[in-house]
């Protein structure tokens, strides 16, 4: 008979007392900006999840679940578990793919002035995430404005972000957007 594993609970019984560990492993108050824009992290990317499932295109699919990898590398540079501005967790080529792919968009379509979000389900979600990705982005600059942090990489990639999220939103609303 193979061993039994040992199933250990998330419930510690005595409470947090309003304090939560960052990923750099210092005790933080749950109100600290650090811990407010990874909050605002994990929002996003449920939120992309929700978008994701109700795409019908593998690519636009593609283009959600990338943005949500990319969010861990963000998360790990806010929460202090990560500061690396080269290499592997480098954000400019995750930026270079978000240019790339509003670059396609804009080619592809071409977008009315107003938006009134709602036509559709998906549509709407999308610019839910959208809002939600420009509340980070203000998040993050309380943050360096606060604490000083010299990652500008991460706003960039915000901005770009919120920006795609805008144009796949009118993308997935039919009214919003006119083929070429």
């Amino acid at each position: 008979m193979p061993p039994r594993r040992q199933t250990v609970s998330i419930v510690t019984k005595k409470g947090d007392k309003g304090y939560a560990y960052a990923l750099s492993g210092h005790k933080l108050p749950k109100d600290d900006l650090r811990l407010e824009a990874a909050g605002t992290i994990d929002e996003l990317s449920s939120f992309l999840g929700m978008a994701k499932s109700l795409i019908r295109d593998e690519g636009g699919k593609d283009i959600l679940k990338r943005v949500q990898n990319n969010l861990f590398i963000v998360g790990g540079r806010i929460s202090g578990g990560s500061s690396q501005k080269s290499g592997r967790n480098s954000l400019f080529k995750y930026v270079k793919y978000l240019e790339k792919e509003i670059g396609k968009l804009e080619k592809k379509y071409h977008f009315r002035n107003f938006v009134l979000p709602g036509n559709n389900l998906c549509s709407a979600t999308l610019h839910v995430v959208r809002t939600i990705a420009r509340r980070l982005e203000r998040r993050v600059v309380a943050l360096r404005n606060k604490e000083g942090i010299e990652d500008d990489d991460i706003l960039i990639y915000l901005n770009r972000l919120s920006d795609l999220l805008f144009l796949l939103a009118c993308r997935y609303s039919s009214e919003n957007f006119r083929r070429l």
